[in-house]
């Protein structure tokens, strides 16, 4: 059969109702698909290959080559071309799959999206064309212009040669042509010389000749200038044709030639009618004969003066040189005014050669007045210049003084700068009086130099202009500095008001800030009891908390009232409003304090009547039913049982043993019922509502008690008082028994006295009296006891019936007649005792009187050694003997005195006594006398002997206290130590296990020998490991759930069992576990059975014996007692005793060992802290003492060292206390652990139960209660945390922290089905409730209350686990960082080399898990555990720490905020002040912070990076005023290219390490410091070798000398020759050196002897001619001498116009070394402005130096970059070939991760961006320098 055909899928048209499409050509769709996969293959090869083209392009840029240009363009022009016939396939392809219909529509669609690619791609090309074409059109162009440029240069250069060669050719001809022409008017000249000198006669044909020849020669001379004239015009036109360096050079040669014949033919003119004018000429000289003498007279007047001060032009003339040449400038001026009024007369009648004559005469007139007047002018300047530096000196000393009475300041307020804002009264009042004082001498510096200045500023108005111009730059300089020590004396005067005011105030705020914090202590206490779920607070917690806060109320109470007494006297006392204001301000802070101490009192109150409702029930219900169970122990006793009710009896017959035991216990529970119900009635009404029901049932309770007693007392009434009559005797008998016994007592003790002898030896009386005494007292407490017992006992059988207390009454009156006879013999035995004693007390008087005598006479001979004169014996041990002498016989003298008179008054009426004393006395008169002698021998030497014991009893005193301190620290130490009382915990758990085991070794009848052998597995012995084994497998094996232990409380019970540490447990050790011990509350017998019935008495135990058992207690069935075998200690009797009664009586109480070791800690510490307390009362006693001995400076000094013992003592017993509230916090924590340990296995338990319960509900409320309890529980255990050090030592935050996150989602999703779950599973809780269960509910009630807040109770927990985290962090961060800056200083690394270190190579980033390895190595377990290390370094940076991170993680910086003293110890009061830091310095943490407990400082070791000197800081005073402030490690960044240089000199002055370019970002490493500068030199001169005048600098502000004076200089004073040779004799005249000369001097001075004169070889400086010159001729003619007025140059330095040397564009020229410069003005000081400088290091390659901080230079740098211009963020640092993240917006952030790094001529940045994390790289500034980002 054929195979089923498979028709088309129907098409669209034909489902729409439309025709079928046309049958697709067998194979017609592979070979579409074929086309398909064609074209785009050559779509991606043609995409490809042109990209490879545009990338291999991309490098041509302006600079390209030419022919690479059009290479690249033909490439681009094939791409194009195969393009269009990509193209032209395309749409054929397009073409002809239309032609396929509707089944290659898919076809179609495919290949026509490769027409946009391929459109993309033609446009890329046309673009990059176009691009190519532009620069192909740019290097055509630049191509042609340098061609054209070098042809032009080729034929100029040609031209220059050509015409060069002419020039030389013809210059030479036209310089002789010129040269004739001169030497022509040089040869008339020559020739009219000596007539115009001597006229000859005019009548002489000489005189004639002369005359034609002189005009022959002028005509010659004229013809050669006009000629050379002609020729030069000539040559001048042709070279103005020449190339242009050629015709520059032409003109410039010529144009000289020009000038030099113009100025021949001036000197020619004169001569060509010298024959007309020569007569003319002699008649006006011999008219003018007379004029010139007479002024010749004014011009050597005038030359006198220039000579004087022509020293002005080398310097400043004293005051005595211008003085001088004033007086000569005064005849001058006359001289002067004389000959011009001749001149100007003779000039106005006269004409011809004469006028010419007088015109050149009065021209010679005017040239001496204009040099007169330069001499006056020079003296008025030098006047002007002589103040004008004196007063400049004035100025700065002035601004000198202010500035130096500013540092008076500063020191003056120095005690303010320590950190210590309120210092004692008395040094607070002597610094601000200092302060004061220091302020008003500055205030009056500072007006005297400002007035001084500003008058002087209009002085300099009057100057010339370049001295006005010069002084007041001067004193402005000067009015600047003023300015700042001004703004200074303001803060300082503002500062020191403020610490007036604190001073005024200081003991208001003290007792404030004191309530403050008191007020808060009592809030923190009251904490728990402010809770809403009060009762739900634990008793222990409660009671903590109440006794915390009452003792918090009552200091607090107390500091209140303090203040307010305080403030009040200050408010009387204040004066003015800023102390009104100050006090208002203190007055609220105290109503502040006021109203949180009531609300802290309310809460005290209410938790207090809580607890005593609480207590008072929990103590009366054990009263009640002990009371309850001795009212039913009665009723067994007296009302028939059931069997007896059954048989008809209606009453018992109980034994009167019975009755009499029922009687006091009856009575005894009457008493404490009637006071429980007195007690309950009082206390319902004032107790929360919750406590009122419990306490009324209590009440009812007690009252149905003491109802049923009154019924039983009714029953049992005759036989109750006929047995309690009868006890009642025998009570009264055995107290009358007891008086007469002790009456025995008196006979026994007044026998020495019977026996005939009256008097006594001393010895015997006094033995014989105390016996007396002891006997009386004893008599008297029996007597006083039977009278009590028989009058009590009275009144209580009247109330019986007449048959019982009838008997009772006669019984009782027979024994008071008993009691009353033995009380008439004591009373007589009373007084016969009292004669004795004073008998005896007068023998004693004699006695006393003698040995007082004896030690008098010691004194004596002690004594006697120092009354020898020219012998005394002042060794100290003779002195000391002496002293203690004088002690013991004064000390014996004032007893016995003090003994006499008590005897003086005894004796009254006795006359023998009195006639004794009177004898006594006298003899201690005598003996007083002569101690009065000896004490003025010894008194001298008692100061010293007093001093020195009052130190030595005062060291041991601090020593004994101090051994009580460690005596009670020690015996505290497993309680507070580092156990922290774990061994009783460890005990607990023991004796836990030692319970269960006796149950098994009583369930299997084992001994413990076997039942050690079970646990040990046979051995003989155990190690630790399989006794912690065994105890791990317990709870299971033996079925007791308390026995879950955990691994370390195992591991702990093995270590304490292992008592002789040898790592095993032996049998002994074992045994010992199971040891209990007992103490005897109440006296019970000793049986040899446990059944009490069938047992027989062994012995009997009395109140506080001891018992030992390893037994456990079993409880007797039938008698319902708890009984246990044991052995008495010590007598070793066994047996079995009964622990508790059928009535609930105890007889003896297991003593624990935590019990045990609190009571005889308490009792140690006790008995320390009294001793300490005796012992520091010895101090002030001691002081006291010593004050009364007066001023011996052995006292003073005594004084003193035990006043410092004193402080010692105090803090010891601080110390003490401390320890006392330690063990007391401890003992109180003590009982909760026990009890959580104790039940921890219930607790997991009901735990179980609940969560079972809770189970169903998991399908709607899972997701609520599970995922709300579990982010409340996984946040509780850090956001329950309230001590900070809690806080610190939580050692999982980050898993509570992600825990918490996780949970918070699910929590809130299944906020509407928990709410509904929760009600039905309160219907599935039991009843009743109880433990875990009642949390459950509580929960679930909770859950349906809190459904709609739940969100905002997860933000809470959230909130509060990220709060405690940053908690943890800021106290961690700080030690982690303070131990890795310790460990990088102590390894001297830099923080690169650091960085390395802990970085894994490769890696730009030091793991996590690096960093926190390094802290636990350094820190061991302060590092805290590794999830709080985890949580740092997360904070620090997430994924890993890199460079800057970690950089600033190690860096800390605080800015200074106030000025504040460094100090070279921690302790403020030993260290020393090393200097002020003032405001905005920048310090680096290196150690610290660390606070000063005593006085409430936190300080820090840091270092200023001003001026890297280190030391301590106060960050805030003991009054919270902050001094520092934490601030971000500092960074620049660079405005411009400026040199880094290696040193801290004045810009420009130090080694360049490199230049820095714009946008550079550099690391603050020291400074930024102001560099001030000594002031420089500067010196007006004069240039020797060109006359050149200007400023120079001699030495500039860096130190550096540029010119120094130089006395190699020497000025002639006289004519004098230079000559070639030394010798005089044989030398030959160099040239004449003329009056004021200089020359320098090379060799010498060397004398002649043989001529007498001294001689020096010198140079000079007008001609640099070198020869010998006499110095001093051989007639004493001083020739030359040193010159003052020279300064030689050093080194090469600018010659300036202005006295300014940073004045840019002044600068006459430079002056070279070695240049000799005339002083005219100066040396002036010149000051220079402070620089800011800092030292950076550049982060992009490490590069470290300095640059100046100021602006345009460099500004502080923030990580944080803003986009200014929207740019692409890539992947890498290259820009060429990065794939781009994303494009940055305008306006957004990225924060700084790396860089800057240069990508070619781009400055490129690692960053993050905020907005949403994206990482990269960008440009922050192009190639053209436009910036993209700014920070």
């Amino acid at each position: 059969p054929s195979a089923p055909s498979t028709a088309p899928a129907p098409s669209a048209s034909q489902l729409r109702g439309g025709p079928p499409p046309p049958p697709a050509a067998p194979g017609a769709a592979g070979a579409l698909a074929q086309r398909v996969r064609k074209a785009t293959a050559q779509v991606d090869a043609l995409e490809g290959a042109v990209q490879k083209t545009l990338g291999a392009l991309k490098g041509l840029g302006q600079n390209s080559d030419l022919k690479a240009l059009q290479d690249g363009q033909q490439q681009l022009q094939k791409q194009q071309a195969a393009l269009q016939e990509s193209q032209k396939a395309l749409t054929i392809d397009i073409t002809e799959a239309r032609k396929g219909g509707p089944t290659a529509t898919s076809v179609v669609t495919e290949l026509s999206k490769l027409s946009p690619k391929l459109r993309t791609i033609q446009q890329q090309l046309a673009e990059q064309n176009q691009n190519l074409r532009g620069l192909i059109s740019k290097a055509q162009a630049t191509q042609s212009n340098a061609k054209k440029a070098a042809e032009t240069a080729a034929a100029t250069k040609a031209q220059e040669e050509k015409d060069g060669r002419a020039l030389e050719e013809t210059l030479p001809a036209m310089q002789e042509v010129v040269s004739l022409s001169i030497d022509a008017v040089e040869a008339v000249m020559s020739l009219a010389a000596p007539l115009i000198a001597e006229p000859p006669d005019e009548s002489g044909d000489l005189l004639k000749q002369a005359m034609d020849e002189i005009e022959s020669a002028a005509g010659e001379a004229q013809e050669k200038i006009t000629e050379a004239r002609k020729d030069i015009n000539t040559k001048l036109q042709a070279a103005r044709k020449y190339a242009p360096e050629t015709r520059k050079l032409a003109i410039s040669e010529f144009s000289t030639l020009q000038q030099k014949i113009t100025e021949a033919q001036r000197k020619l003119t004169p001569y060509k009618t010298f024959k007309k004018e020569f007569r003319n000429r002699v008649e006006a000289r011999k008219q003018l004969a007379e004029v010139a003498q007479e002024l010749g007279n004014a011009e050597l007047e005038v030359e006198k003066a220039s000579m004087m001060v022509s020293s002005a032009e080398h310097g400043q003339l004293s005051e005595d040189e211008i003085a001088g040449a004033e007086k000569v400038v005064a005849p001058a001026k006359d001289c002067i005014d004389k000959a011009q009024s001749r001149v100007e007369s003779k000039s106005r009648g006269a004409d011809g050669a004469m006028k010419d004559e007088l015109t050149q005469m009065l021209d010679r007139v005017k040239g001496i007045r204009k040099s007169l007047e330069a001499v006056v002018t020079t003296l008025r300047r030098q006047r002007e210049s002589l103040s004008v530096q004196g007063m400049l000196k004035k100025a700065g000393d002035k601004v000198d003084a202010a500035a130096q009475a500013l540092v008076a300041c500063q020191e003056a307020e120095m005690p303010f700068l320590k950190g210590i804002e309120i210092l004692p009264a008395d040094e607070s009042g002597k610094a601000i009086k200092d302060s004061e004082s220091a302020s008003a001498k500055a205030e009056r510096a500072i007006s005297a130099a400002r007035g001084f200045i500003k008058a002087n500023l209009n002085e300099a108005k009057k100057f010339v202009k370049e001295l006005s111009a010069s002084v007041t730059e001067e004193l402005t300089a000067q009015m600047s500095r003023l300015e700042t020590s001004v703004k200074k004396l303001e803060t300082f005067k503002s500062e020191t008001a403020e610490r007036k005011m604190a001073a005024l105030l200081a003991e208001v705020v003290e007792s404030v800030t004191e309530t403050e914090k008191k007020v808060e202590a009592v809030k923190s206490a009251a904490e728990i009891l402010s809770a809403d779920d009060l009762e739900s607070v634990s008793m222990e917690a409660l009671k903590d908390a109440i006794e915390k806060t009452g003792v918090a109320e009552k200091e607090a109470s107390a500091s209140m009232t303090k203040a307010r007494k305080v403030h009040g006297s200050k408010q009387r006392e204040a004066r003015g409003g800023e102390a009104t204001t100050a006090l208002k301000k203190l007055s609220d802070r105290i109503a502040a304090a006021q109203a949180d101490l009531g609300k802290a009192r309310k809460a005290l109150g209410s938790s207090e009547r809580l607890i005593k409702g609480k207590t008072v029930l929990a103590e009366e219900e054990v009263k009640v039913k002990e009371a309850e169970e001795h009212v039913k122990a009665a009723e067994r006793k007296v009302k028939p049982g059931d069997d007896e009710a059954a048989l008809g009896i209606e009453s018992a017959n109980p034994s009167d043993a019975e009755i009499e035991e029922m009687s006091t216990a009856l009575a005894a529970s009457q008493k404490t019922l009637k006071n429980s119900a007195r007690l309950l009635e009082t206390t319902v009404s004032g107790v929360p509502a919750t406590m009122k029901a419990p306490l009324q049932k209590l009440l009812d309770r007690s009252k149905a008690a003491l109802k049923s007693i009154t019924e039983l007392m009714t029953l049992t009434k005759e036989q109750r008082e006929r047995v309690m009559s009868e006890a009642y005797i025998r009570e009264g008998k055995e107290k009358t028994k007891a008086v007469e016994d002790a009456a025995e007592k008196i006979a026994e003790a007044e026998m020495p006295f019977l026996k005939g002898l009256e008097v006594l030896p001393a010895g015997e009386a006094m033995a014989a009296m105390e016996a007396s005494e002891e006997a009386i007292g004893l008599v008297q407490a029996a007597v006083t006891a039977a009278r009590n017992v028989i009058a009590e006992k009275n009144l209580e059988i009247r109330q019986l019936a007449e048959a019982a207390s009838k008997p009772a009454a006669a019984e009782f009156q027979l024994l008071t007649g008993r009691v009353n006879a033995a009380a008439a013999k004591l009373s007589q035995f009373k007084k016969d005792t009292e004669l004795r004693k004073k008998t005896a007390m007068m023998q004693e008087a004699g006695e006393k009187v003698t040995a007082l005598e004896a030690e008098v006479k010691k004194l004596g001979e002690a004594a006697e050694p120092f009354t020898k004169e020219g012998e005394k014996d002042e060794s100290e041990e003779a002195t000391d003997k002496l002293v203690a002498q004088l002690k013991a016989a004064q000390g014996a003298f004032d007893t016995t005195k003090r003994f006499l008179a008590a005897r003086q008054r005894d004796a009254k009426g006795n006359e023998a006594q009195m006639e004794t004393l009177a004898e006594l006395n006298k003899r201690l008169q005598e003996t007083q006398t002569a101690l009065a002698k000896h004490k003025k021998v010894a008194g001298a030497y008692e100061a010293k002997y007093t001093a020195k014991k009052a130190v030595a009893e005062a060291e041991a005193k601090l020593a004994a206290i101090d051994e009580e301190v460690k005596k009670a620290t020690d015996a505290a130490a497993p309680l507070v130590g580092e156990e922290q009382g774990e061994r009783f915990l460890v005990g607990q758990s023991l004796r836990t296990l030692a319970t269960a085991l006796r149950d098994r070794q009583r369930e299997k009848s084992l001994t413990l020998e076997a039942l050690f052998a079970e646990v040990a597995g046979g051995s003989g012995a155990m190690d630790l490991a399989t006794f912690a084994a065994y105890v791990g497998k317990a709870p299971e094996a033996l079925g007791r759930e308390e026995l879950a232990f955990s691994e370390a409380r195992r591991e702990g019970m093995a270590r304490q069992l292992d008592v002789d540490g040898d790592g095993k447990i032996s049998l002994e050790e074992f045994k010992a576990m199971f040891l209990q011990r007992f103490k005897c509350l109440k006296e019970i017998s000793v049986t040899d059975g446990f059944d009490v019935a069938k047992s027989k008495t062994v012995g009997k135990l009395e109140g506080g014996e001891m018992l030992e058992t390893v037994h456990g207690p079993q409880t007797d069935e039938a008698s319902g007692m708890m009984r246990i075998e044991c052995t008495v200690v010590p007598g070793g009797t066994t047996g079995f005793v009964t622990m508790q009664g059928n009535q609930g009586t105890k007889f003896i109480k297991q003593i624990l060992p935590f019990p045990g070791f609190c009571e005889e800690l308490e009792k140690t510490v006790e008995a320390c802290a009294k001793t300490v307390q005796k012992s520091m009362h010895f101090f002030g006693a001691k002081l006291s003492e010593l004050s009364s001995q007066g001023r011996d400076n052995s006292i003073a000094q005594a004084k003193s060292q035990i006043g410092k013992l004193k402080g010692k003592a105090m803090e010891s017993q601080s110390s003490l206390q401390t320890l006392k509230q330690s063990i007391q916090a401890a003992k109180s924590d003590f009982p909760k652990r026990e009890r959580l340990e104790r039940n921890a296995h219930i607790h997991a338990k009901e735990q179980r139960e609940a969560d079972v319960l809770l189970a169903p509900a998991k399908a709607k409320a899972e997701a609520m209660e599970a995922a709300l309890a579990a982010v409340e529980a996984a946040a509780k255990p850090l956001v329950d945390l309230k001590a900070a050090e809690e806080v610190k030592a939580f050692a999982t935050p980050l898993t509570v922290s992600e825990s918490v996150a996780k949970l918070t989602e699910a929590a809130v999703a299944a906020l509407e089905a928990a709410k509904e779950a929760a009600a039905e599973q309160q219907k599935a809780l039991p009843s009743p409730l109880k433990g875990a269960m009642i949390d459950a509910k509580r929960e679930l009630v909770k859950l349906v209350g809190r459904a709609e807040t739940v969100r905002r109770k997860v933000k809470a927990a959230t909130d509060g686990v990220q709060r405690k985290c940053s908690d943890i962090v800021a106290a961690l961060e700080p030690v982690v960082s303070d131990a890795m800056r310790g460990d990088m200083r102590k390894k001297s690394a830099s923080h690169e080399q650091y960085f390395m270190e802990l970085v894994k190579p490769g890696d730009d980033k030091i793991a996590h898990e690096a960093l926190c390895k390094r802290a636990v190595a350094l820190l061991g377990e302060k590092a805290g555990t590794a999830e709080q290390l985890g949580l740092v370094f997360r904070s620090v940076e997430a994924d890993g720490v890199g460079r800057r991170r970690f950089q600033a993680f190690l860096q800390r910086y605080f800015s200074v905020v106030k000025g504040i003293a460094i100090t070279n110890d921690f302790s403020i009061s030993g260290g020393k002040t090393l200097r002020k830091l003032e405001a905005d310095e920048l310090v680096e943490l290196l150690e610290g912070p660390k606070t000063d407990e005593k006085i409430g400082v936190t300080r820090i070791l840091g270092r200023s990076l001003t001026d890297g000197i280190e030391g301590w800081i106060s960050l805030q005073g003991n009054q919270g005023t902050p001094f520092l402030d934490e601030v971000a490690k500092r960074f620049y960044v660079s405005m411009a290219e400026i040199p880094l240089e290696q040193d801290f000199k004045a810009e420009g002055e130090a080694k360049v390490v490199r230049t820095l370019k714009a946008d550079e970002v550099l690391e603050l490493v020291e400074g930024p410091r102001k560099q001030t500068f000594e002031p420089g030199l500067r010196v007006k001169g004069k240039a020797s070798s060109d006359g050149a005048v200007g400023w120079f600098t001699a030495r500039d502000k860096n130190g550096a000398v540029f010119a120094e004076a130089d006395d190699k200089y020497y000025c002639c004073t006289a004519s004098v020759a230079m000559t070639d040779a030394k010798d005089i004799k044989e030398c030959k005249v160099i040239r004449k050196l003329a009056v004021g000369e200089l020359f320098v001097v090379e060799e010498g001075p060397v004398e002649q002897s043989e001529s007498g004169i001294a001689r020096v070889k010198g140079k000079c400086l007008q001609d640099d001619q070198v020869g010998w010159i006499t110095l001093k001729g051989n007639a004493g003619t001083v020739y030359a001498e040193k010159s003052s007025k020279h300064y030689c140059v050093l080194e090469e330095t600018s010659l300036s116009k202005l006295f300014p040397s940073a004045r840019p564009g002044e600068e006459v020229r430079k002056l070279a070394k070695g240049e000799a410069m005339q002083l005219i003005e100066g040396p002036r000081k010149e000051t220079y402005q402070a620089e800011v400088r800092a030292k950076v290091r550049a982060l992009s390659d490490g590069a470290m130096g300095w640059i100046p901080v100021k602006k345009g230079i460099a500004r502080q740098w923030s990580p944080n970059y803003k986009c200014i211009v929207e740019s692409p963020l890539h992947k890498t640092l290259a820009v060429e070939g990065a794939e781009v993240v994303r494009q940055v917006a305008v306006g957004e952030a990225l924060e700084f991760l790396e860089g800057p790094a240069e990508d070619g001529k781009v400055l490129r940045i690692k960053a993050k961006a905020d907005k949403d994390g994206a990482v990269g790289w960008v440009t922050i500034r192009d190639a053209e320098g436009q910036r993209a980002f700014e920070c």
